[in-house]
């Protein structure tokens, strides 16, 4: 009976190891990738802003540009809603990310996927806080020819998304299942 005890405490001590190593992955590859869009939008700034230069022609080039309008949909519909409102939408929406991740994390599971998918949203979502605070918009620098310019953040959002609705439809470790 002893030894029975003995093992379930063990699972249960890897378990929590196990969700410690996750939980700092997030806590380490969040902030590295924040850093590094903020310091390309630095160095653009301080050097770049006027260039344009071709990346994978003819589809993609390197062309700076401020969006003021603080988000895409603003922009497409010409909606004029302003920066206020727009960090108080980023701010909700960090929260229910943040409430989802503890959520799947403690209650359905925990993967090196589920970390990255959530370390890349993590980042995109104070990314964009960031844009609205303290840029007054998004420096955006990558052109996609005749569609629209975007930026690292916008990478890692859509990155994110793509790989969890991936982990849906694979029903990677019952998370589609789970969810319901």
């Amino acid at each position: 009976m002893l030894s029975v005890r003995k093992r379930q405490i063990a699972r249960q001590m890897q378990k929590g190891n196990e969700m410690a190593a996750r939980k700092s992955f997030v806590h380490i590859l969040a902030p590295l990738l924040i850093a590094v869009e903020q310091g390309i939008k630095l160095v653009i700034n301080s050097y770049y802003l006027e260039a344009n230069l071709p990346l994978l022609e003819p589809w993609f080039y390197f062309r700076p540009m401020f969006n003021r309008d603080y988000s895409w949909i603003n922009s497409l519909f010409r909606l004029g809603i302003g920066k206020g409102l727009h960090i108080v939408f980023v701010l909700i929406v960090l929260a229910m990310i943040f409430c989802l991740y503890r959520y799947i994390t403690k209650n359905i599971a925990g993967s090196a996927l589920i970390s990255i998918t959530f370390s890349l949203l993590f980042a995109g979502g104070i990314c964009s806080l960031l844009d609205k605070a303290l840029w007054n918009g998004s420096l955006d620098y990558i052109y996609f020819r005749g569609f629209f310019t975007f930026d690292l953040k916008d990478v890692f959002i859509n990155t994110a998304l793509g790989l969890f609705l991936l982990m849906l439809a694979i029903d990677h470790q019952g998370l589609r299942t789970k969810l319901k």
